[in-house]
C-alpha cells in the first residue's frame, strides 16, 4: 500500500522543513518591527519628558529672574525623575536670559536599539516671561 501525504509513515521530501524556515524568518522579521515600535515610542515619551523639562526650568527660573542656576537645577530634577539610563544621558541643556525672558534650551540625542537605524537628534526650546518683584 503506498501512503500519499504527510503523516508518520511518510518519509521525509526536498520540501521538507521549508515551511519551518520560512515561519522562522516570518517571526524574526515580525520582532524586529516590535522592537523598533517600541524604540518610537521610547523617543516620544523622552522627547516628552525634555519639553517638561524645559518648560519647568524656564518656569523656575522666571520666578527668581535668574536664568542659570534655578533653571538649570530644576531641568536636572525633572529629567532625574522621568528619564534616567542612556536615554536621561544623551540631553544636553542650557539657561539663558536676561530681566525680561529666561529661556532654556536642549540638544538630545537618542540611541537607537537596532543596530544600523541612526540615532534620533532633535533641539528644543522653551520661554517663560520673568517675574517683575
Amino acid at each position: 500500500m503506498m501512503m500519499v501525504g504527510s503523516g508518520p509513515g511518510r518519509d521525509p521530501g526536498p520540501g521538507d522543513g521549508f515551511t519551518t524556515a520560512g515561519f522562522v524568518v516570518a517571526v524574526g522579521f515580525s520582532m524586529l518591527f516590535f522592537v523598533l515600535l517600541a524604540n518610537l515610542m521610547a523617543v516620544q515619551y523622552g522627547r516628552g519628558v525634555v519639553r517638561v523639562a524645559l518648560d519647568e526650568g524656564a518656569r523656575h527660573g522666571a520666578r527668581y529672574g535668574v536664568a542659570g542656576p534655578a533653571c538649570e537645577l530644576r531641568i536636572r530634577e525633572v529629567l532625574d525623575g522621568l528619564l534616567g539610563g542612556e536615554m536621561g544621558s544623551g540631553v544636553f541643556y542650557r539657561c539663558e536670559g536676561g530681566s525680561n525672558r529666561i529661556s532654556a534650551s536642549a540638544q538630545v540625542v537618542f540611541p537607537a536599539w537596532v543596530p544600523g537605524i541612526p540615532e534620533f537628534r532633535f533641539q528644543m526650546a522653551a520661554t517663560a516671561a520673568a517675574e517683575r518683584k
